[in-house]
């Protein structure tokens, strides 16, 4: 049980504190019933381990004055202490509410975070691990993901030259692109900007001028031939008038190009743990989000999802070809802002050798009104042999708060000057706009490891 010393203190009836104190017992009363009910109660808690993700809205952020009192960071931490291992998304720069979160789950529980992620898409998050030291041992393996060059993400802008420093588009003549475009904007005073992007297409005969010290390259592996008697020395083809294909390039000065290809939005972190006789590798995120409308950004969306799977996967895969019976678990959780399991978005999830298993896919949404799948947990190759171990699935779902928290008829009690609608936002910003989402796995495999071990024969 969570350290709720600021109960102990009782105030005088009527007053501020002892209202806030009394509301909270009840609501950690309602959670402690509710959670019990919720978990499976047909399994060994000492042969099994669970694993609980859940995005925290902008967790340390000060909107709607933050967590300004202990009772959201109490509810939060019971739901949490359910968890052997919780994968934390949202955690900001700013960690005072996590610290405070970590201190009331108590001395037996640590966690570990990556640093912010800078950028705008980034939005100065940081993903963690908390664990329970008393069911689950850091492996001392942990690292952030990044994506070699020729492996990153291709922007939803696509690849861009920036036309500046003598690089310039010469129209043809009469050529006119002003106009009225669909694209949403911001008024700043009376000056009105993009918010996106606007794409022009081009008319025919377009041209690029381009600056001094641009240059033409042709590409390693190029079929060539040498002139005779020479040395270092090479003829090349160059058609006349148009030079395009594969084995041509145009280089330009510095700092032409956009940024199109990126890093992950915000870096995912891989952890390896062990509970029980079960390893396993666990790479927490929260991927790009863009737009659920924009098919461009979608798009984005659904490339950084399967260069996660990509990478992870291949990872895997690398460690059992070194070693094939090797017992460690891969798995990927967090938020994937997944629209649906019939979505493209779970397609790039499942690519890769990753699985999510069917108690997950029938889970209706993560998001509150239950209508996105956003938040996933996925295996790599389960069914694979692993020697002694395997990926059994004893149960997982989602844990609804707002159904014993927070509640909508709560509204008169917390922000009687509201609306429903923007109760319900209000909240979120108490708890989350997520749900917490978990799976329980078997991690005792001593009977199956003495199997192993009673079919090996000895040398001949």
């Amino acid at each position: 049980m969570p350290f709720y010393s600021n109960l102990r203190i009782s105030y005088p009836a009527g007053s501020p504190e002892e209202v806030l104190r009394k509301r909270t017992l009840a609501g950690i009363r309602r959670l402690r019933l509710a959670l019990a009910e919720h978990f499976p109660t047909h399994t060994d808690r000492m042969g099994t381990v669970r694993i609980g993700t859940w995005n925290i809205r902008e967790f340390g952020n000060a909107k709607f004055d933050g967590r300004d009192t202990y009772e959201p960071l109490y509810y939060m931490a019971e739901i949490i202490s359910n968890f052997d291992i919780a994968a934390i998304q949202e955690v900001r720069d700013d960690m005072r509410e996590f610290t405070q979160l970590l201190d009331i789950l108590g001395p037996d529980w640590d966690y570990i975070a990556t640093d912010v992620t800078d950028g705008a898409a980034g939005n100065g998050e940081r993903m963690v691990f908390m664990f329970n030291r008393n069911r689950v041992r850091f492996r001392n393996i942990a690292g952030e993901l990044t994506l070699p060059e020729g492996k990153k993400v291709l922007a939803s802008f696509g690849e861009r030259i920036k036309l500046e420093n003598g690089i310039a588009l010469q129209l043809p003549a009469g050529a006119d692109l002003s106009g009225i475009y669909r694209a949403r904007s911001l008024r700043k005073n009376s000056t009105v900007r993009l918010d996106q992007d606007v794409e022009i297409p081009l008319p025919d005969g377009t041209m690029l001028q381009l600056p001094d010290g641009s240059g033409l390259a042709v590409t390693k592996g190029t079929e060539v031939t040498r002139p005779p008697n020479t040395r270092g020395q090479v003829n090349v083809d160059v058609p006349l008038d148009v030079v395009q294909g594969d084995a041509f390039r145009l280089r330009f000065p510095g700092n032409a190009l956009d940024q199109s290809f990126k890093q992950f939005a915000r870096t995912p972190f891989l952890v390896s743990f062990q509970a029980g006789w079960l390893k396993i590798d666990l790479a927490t995120v929260h991927i790009y989000f863009g737009s659920n409308e924009d098919d461009k950004l979608l798009a984005q969306r659904r490339r950084e999802i399967v260069r996660l799977t990509e990478a992870i996967g291949n990872r895997a895969s690398k460690e059992m070809k070194k070693n094939p019976e090797n017992a460690v678990v891969t798995a990927v959780l967090g938020d994937f802002n997944i629209i649906s399991p019939e979505h493209e978005t779970m397609q790039a999830l499942e690519a890769n050798g990753f699985e999510v298993p069917e108690k997950i896919k029938q889970i209706p949404g993560s998001n509150v009104d239950k209508s996105k799948a956003y938040d996933q947990i996925a295996f790599w190759e389960p069914k694979r042999s692993r020697g002694y171990a395997h990926v059994k699935v004893h149960g997982a779902n989602v844990f609804d708060f707002f159904d014993h928290v927070y509640r909508l008829d709560e509204r008169e009690t917390y922000q009687p000057q509201r609306s429903e609608q923007s109760y319900k936002n209000w909240r979120t910003y108490k708890m989350s706009d997520h749900l917490p989402m978990w799976v329980e796995l078997a991690s005792d495999f001593s009977d199956a490891f003495l199997d192993v071990c009673d079919a090996t024969e000895p040398p001949e």
